[in-house]
């Protein structure tokens, strides 16, 4: 989905394997997305990116009467990620 996209652009993830099992790989800190490797600090950076961005957004629709519909969400996501490597980016 759009957020492993977003995670996978601020900090790395590993190749791993489709069978492997969510609850060892949690026992040290890791997560699976499909046969990608997530260590549980990308969702921290995943956060500490998303967290600002909603902040103003928020800000807009209440100050500027911005309705934010998936699509504006999203181009605005690419805009921030400002990250080649993102299917998002702009």
């Amino acid at each position: 989905g759009i957020e492993e996209d977003f995670i996978k652009c601020l900090a790395p993830t590993y190749l791993g394997d489709f069978a492997l099992k969510g609850r060892d790989l949690r026992l040290i800190g890791m997560n699976r997305i499909g046969n990608l490797l997530v260590p549980n600090s990308n969702y921290c950076k995943f956060d500490d990116f998303m967290n600002p961005i909603l902040d103003a957004m928020l800000e807009e629709q209440k100050t500027q009467g911005v309705v934010w519909t998936p699509s504006k969400m999203i181009h605005r996501l690419g805009k921030e990620i400002d990250n080649p490597e993102s299917v998002y980016y702009w």
